[in-house]
């Protein structure tokens, strides 16, 4: 019988957003039977908080705008352009270091490298290298 992962429960602090996305995500690894040790929770926090303040930034600069007229006259880019590109920077690491993303589980599952023994001579003639 195949042992089930154990389910985790999002910490208090994280806000709706997170916490939404910390069950999406959760439930995702759990179903690939991923177990995760608290160390590796705390990888899955830093991510759901990172989405969290991207989304939240991103919804506000899309109410807002993405810059705000000073008393000077000139155009400023707004606090939250920063918040929003710095939040997404450390949730993509995030998401890689969990493997979310295609590429991070292309290198998690890559096949090992062959063995001497395990090579064919007379086929290793035929392969451009």
């Amino acid at each position: 019988m195949a042992r089930v992962p154990k389910k985790h429960k999002p910490p208090v602090w994280l806000d709706e957003l997170a916490t939404a996305e910390w069950k999406r995500v959760e439930k995702l690894l759990r179903e690939e039977e991923k177990d995760f040790t608290l160390k590796d929770l705390k990888a899955l926090e830093a991510y759901c908080s990172n989405y969290s303040k991207w989304q939240r930034a991103e919804a506000y600069l899309l109410k807002n705008g993405h810059a705000v007229k000073c008393e000077s006259g000139y155009e400023q880019q707004r606090p939250e352009v920063a918040i929003a590109f710095k939040a997404q920077q450390e949730f993509r690491a995030w998401a890689r270091e969990l493997g979310l993303t295609p590429s991070a589980r292309a290198k998690m599952y890559k096949a090992p490298a062959p063995n001497k023994e395990d090579l064919d001579e007379e086929m290793e003639g035929y392969v451009v290298k």
